[in-house]
């Protein structure tokens, strides 16, 4: 009698492991197809541009994606002109805060973080920036390959 219950024991310590591990996984599986922004910052101790992960509590769109980083650099505003292909194109009709105002590094973060944040949408893997050249930021298209060396 002691062998079936210690049998009986064993098989549902056994299941409630497993049970308790695929809910685990699966409530992972849901934080990593959580949509998120990509917020871009220097590493203090490198010096390196690096990038974290912020939730997001909308569907990523290129307008969704626009309207969180304008809500966070209210100097410069980005207007979404269309999206073409694998490209989306970007329009700042008043760049002075970011080509003349924000440093050399600044706009590097800016436009990365708005790189990272577009190409993460399926189908999208370059932006177009379409602004007055300044001495700290250029117009162009951009990819995350962009910004490796930085």
């Amino acid at each position: 009698m002691k062998k079936i219950s210690l049998i009986i024991l064993s098989a549902f310590v056994l299941y409630s492991c497993k049970s308790k591990d695929s809910n685990a996984k699966d409530s992972n599986e849901d934080s990593l197809n959580a949509p998120f922004y990509w917020q871009a910052y220097l590493d203090d101790s490198t010096g390196r541009l690096e990038y974290r992960k912020l939730p997001a509590n909308d569907t990523l769109t290129p307008l969704s994606i626009i309207n969180f980083i304008n809500t966070g650099n209210t100097n410069i505003k980005m207007e979404f002109v269309k999206q073409s292909n694998d490209t989306v194109f970007i329009r700042i009709p008043d760049a002075i805060y970011l080509t003349q105002q924000m440093g050399s590094t600044g706009p590097t973060l800016y436009i990365s973080e708005v790189v990272y944040n577009m190409t993460q949408i399926p189908g999208i893997s370059e932006v177009n920036f379409d602004f007055e050249q300044g001495d700290h930021a250029s117009p162009g298209t951009y990819n995350r390959n962009s910004f490796d060396n930085n």
